[in-house]
């Protein structure tokens, strides 16, 4: 009796660890090459480097191991399944497992349940560095037009989870930013609205963007917003398909995703690409001989199913997701409408990367007072901008505006700053700056500067010096 339970035991241990060696052991034959998460997968490590004996040896070859295990996808599918059919739970950290066969980004569940929101400083920022971006837009004699792609549990929260449905705050970001993009002037076109005004649920259940309907609303929008002839391709009709697989889908079942229902609409497309390949290419110009004027979009992954719409619109367009947004764009590109689209769940990035363009001449003619403090200024190169940036320090309203007087020894002028966030020493301020001037406006490497904030009072100086060398 011993002697068979004995036996029994080393059986058991036996196939386990036969189990355990199967990954590793098929790594022989049927290694993991390709993954459907979205990261780049780990390369072999090398054991003696330059410097010497790679001291992070074994544990970068665990992480290879980690990636590239026989059956690393069948294993991954087998685990998602069971989680989310059994325990409705997800298997993958960035994706939330919902109701009736939905799933949504869990990077968005701070939007959604209006947690962590930015000061009414950051809005500000956002509003007010928009607003510089519509300014130099318009002097050039171009359209500009923001627009904000909703989060998809914004819009279709009834498949969210439970325990995730509550709001701490009565606003989310994107709400209390509107009155702030009035009161700036912004050129703005409500998404949230025009969507919750749809009956038809127009985002698809499996990934995290709008469909083609969706697409089609949202182009049609822009187009009306800033004045231009657009197709009308419900007009034209569409056939159902069933063959897109979701960027969430696939995440979180990377064998087994299944495929949703989307529409194909019954126009025959003849844009084509001068640069670029694919819609999700970071830059991308396109060309139509039936198109009128030219575009220039600014988007971001939510931006990639309008580009055939837009494309076979315009007769030049350009595309980018390249951030901080080159402003020389609105020269390199000759653009007639200038669009940029954000999703809502990165609206911090405005506030914090602005544009790169010169900063915009400005003439100061009331009086002046210096208030004390400790306003910091900083000046670095960056290709052929002199960058001047900084924290400001004094009793600033929420929307006060900050500008540099520079003098080069030559010449001088006034300048109105880009309010960003910005990071000293650790210390984190919505109350930072930042400002380009290209290198053909300033003479010599060194300027004394003043940093200048409005007040309800009027203006402070709340720095003088001199940057450079």
């Amino acid at each position: 009796m011993k002697m068979k339970k004995k036996t029994g035991y080393i059986l058991y241990i036996v196939i386990v660890l036969g189990l355990c060696l199967v990954p590793f052991a098929g790594m022989l034959f049927r290694p993991t090459t390709q993954t459907t998460e979205n990261k780049k997968m780990t390369e072999w490590p090398v054991f003696f480097q330059e410097s010497g004996i790679n001291i992070h040896f074994f544990e970068e070859a665990g992480n290879y191991f980690s990636d590239h295990f026989a059956f690393r996808q069948e294993l991954v599918e087998a685990d998602a399944q069971i989680r989310s059919n059994v325990f409705e739970v997800s298997a993958v950290d960035s994706v939330i497992v919902g109701k009736n066969d939905w799933i949504y980004y869990e990077a968005t569940l701070d939007d959604y349940q209006h947690k962590n929101g930015v000061s009414e400083r950051m809005l500000f920022n956002i509003a007010h560095n928009l607003s510089l971006m519509q300014q130099y837009t318009e002097t050039l004699g171009k359209t500009f037009l923001f627009t904000i792609a909703p989060n998809k549990n914004s819009l279709y929260d009834e498949n969210m989870p439970e325990r995730y449905r509550y709001q701490i705050a009565e606003n989310s970001d994107a709400e209390r930013l509107k009155p702030w993009l009035e009161r700036e002037q912004v050129n703005y076109l409500d998404l949230f609205d025009l969507f919750e005004q749809q009956e038809e649920v127009l985002y698809y259940a499996r990934d995290s963007h709008w469909n083609q309907k969706g697409a089609v609303l949202v182009y049609q929008a822009m187009m009306e917003a800033c004045g231009l002839d657009y197709e009308d391709y419900e007009a034209l009709g569409y056939d159902v398909v069933k063959d897109y697989f979701g960027d969430l889908n696939l995440m979180l079942y990377p064998l087994g995703a299944k495929p949703e229902e989307d529409a194909r609409y019954r126009k025959e497309f003849n844009w084509s690409y001068v640069q670029g390949a694919d819609v999700t290419d970071q830059y991308i110009q396109t060309t139509c001989a039936e198109g009128k004027q030219n575009l220039l979009m600014y988007r971001d992954s939510f931006g990639n199913s309008m580009i055939p719409y837009m494309a076979q619109t315009f007769s030049q367009a350009a595309f980018s997701q390249i951030v901080p947004y080159p402003m020389t764009d609105l020269i390199t590109a000759a653009p007639d409408v200038v669009i940029l689209e954000k999703v809502e769940r990165h609206l911090q990035t405005l506030g914090k990367v602005p544009p790169l363009m010169s900063a915009p001449i400005r003439i100061l003619q009331q009086e002046m007072s210096v208030s004390e403090g400790n306003t910091t200024l900083a000046l670095t190169k960056e290709g052929s901008y002199w960058k001047f940036s900084g924290i400001a320090d004094a009793q600033l309203e929420t929307d006060s505006r900050i500008y540099l007087y520079v003098n080069d020894g030559t010449n001088a002028g006034t300048y109105e700053a880009f309010c960003v966030e910005a990071s000293e020493n650790g210390v984190v301020s919505d109350y930072g700056y930042q400002m380009y001037l290209s290198e053909i406006m300033l003479n010599g490497s060194a300027f004394d500067v003043s940093v200048i904030a409005e007040t309800k009072d009027g203006f402070l100086i709340i720095y003088e010096g001199t940057v450079g060398q």
